[in-house]
C-alpha cells in the first residue's frame, strides 16, 4: 500500500461538513476514504452522456407530443361517436371499417413509431 503524504485542504460551511461526516460512517468514519471513493466512482464522461440522453429525450417530447394530442384527440372524436352511434342503434359495419379501423391503425403505428425512437434514445443512452 502506498504511503498518503499529501494533504488536500478544503473548505465547507458548518452544514457540509456534518454532511461529510454522515455520508462517512458508512466508511468507518474515514473522511478521506469516502473522498477518496467517491472520486474514484465519479465518472465525468457518464455525466456528460446522461445531460446528453436528457437533452434528446426534451426534444423527443416536444416532437411528438403535438403528434400524440392531435392523434388522440381524432381517437377520442371517433370513439364519442362509435358510443352515439351505438346508443341510437345505428353503428354499422361500415363505420367500424372506415372510421374506426383505419384510426385505430394509425394510432397503433404512430405509437410504435415513437415507442421505437424512444427506445433508441434509451439504448443509446445505456452505451454511455
Amino acid at each position: 500500500m502506498k504511503k498518503k503524504c499529501i494533504r488536500l485542504e478544503i473548505r465547507l460551511t458548518d452544514e457540509e461538513a456534518q454532511m461529510f461526516q454522515n455520508k462517512a460512517k458508512n466508511y468507518g468514519g474515514n473522511v478521506s476514504v469516502m473522498v477518496r471513493d467517491a472520486v474514484r466512482r465519479f465518472d465525468d464522461k457518464r455525466t456528460r452522456g446522461k445531460i446528453k440522453t436528457m437533452e434528446s429525450l426534451l426534444q423527443f417530447y416536444k416532437k411528438y407530443q403535438q403528434q400524440l394530442s392531435w392523434l388522440g384527440g381524432n381517437f377520442n372524436q371517433c370513439m364519442h361517436r362509435a358510443n352515439e352511434l351505438a346508443i341510437a342503434g345505428e353503428l354499422t359495419e361500415s363505420y367500424f371499417r372506415s372510421i374506426l379501423i383505419p384510426e385505430t391503425r394509425n394510432a397503433i403505428q404512430a405509437i410504435r413509431s415513437i415507442k421505437a425512437e424512444l427506445d433508441a434514445i434509451h439504448d443509446k443512452q445505456e452505451e454511455t
